[in-house]
């Protein structure tokens, strides 16, 4: 379905770059450390009453207008599985260089309010050092497919009390990685060290 529109335009030739978005998604994050480092982005995505519905129809198969551990499954390989190659819209700077997600987690989809509602966590591995290790984080579609509005004035941070973690959102205005990002998408900017 969408992958399909999306792929016939891309055979086609035609640019993403001014495409007009046809998803849209509120999305909040929280960077999670374990014991070793820098470990997870929890993930919580609100979409649009569109899409939630129409997804609903599909994958809602007994009708009852929840999401069993069945039906579950359904909406993690149909939204969340054509989203691996692109990190799952999960951008995470490191240095000069995107983070590759290692892996996807705790994937729970619900229905509230007439908005389908995913969350999920992408692994990552960076170990904790003595030294700041300095990270961006950007939720986004850079084909604007899908609008990703990430609130990142509300984003959050768990982690050890033996790490010395700071956290604030800005723009990636003048961050090369970043370059394809629309102008207004803020990052998370985060860096942290052993106290």
């Amino acid at each position: 379905m969408i992958w399909k529109s999306l792929l016939a335009c891309l055979l086609c030739g035609t640019s993403f770059v001014f495409a007009h978005p046809h998803v849209f998604i509120d999305a909040t994050v929280k960077a999670v450390f374990d014991d070793a480092g820098f470990s997870a982005i929890r993930n919580h995505w609100v979409y649009d009453e569109l899409y939630s519905s129409a997804m609903m129809s599909s994958g809602d198969t007994d009708g009852d207008g929840q999401i069993s551990d069945s039906e579950n499954k359904w909406f993690c390989e149909t939204i969340l599985a054509p989203l691996k190659e692109y990190n799952y819209f999960n951008y995470i700077q490191s240095g000069t260089a995107f983070l590759k997600v290692l892996g996807l987690s705790n994937f729970k989809a619900t229905f509230k309010n007439n908005r389908l509602v995913l969350d999920f966590e992408t692994k990552f591995s960076i170990p904790i050092g003595s030294d700041y290790t300095m990270l961006v984080i950007a939720i986004a579609d850079i084909s604007n497919y899908f609008q990703v509005t990430a609130d990142m004035e509300n984003a959050d941070v768990i982690g050890p009390d033996s790490f010395d973690i700071e956290f604030f959102n800005d723009g990636l205005r003048g961050l090369t990685l970043f370059r394809a990002f629309r102008s207004d998408i803020e990052g998370l900017y985060l860096r942290f060290k052993k106290k």
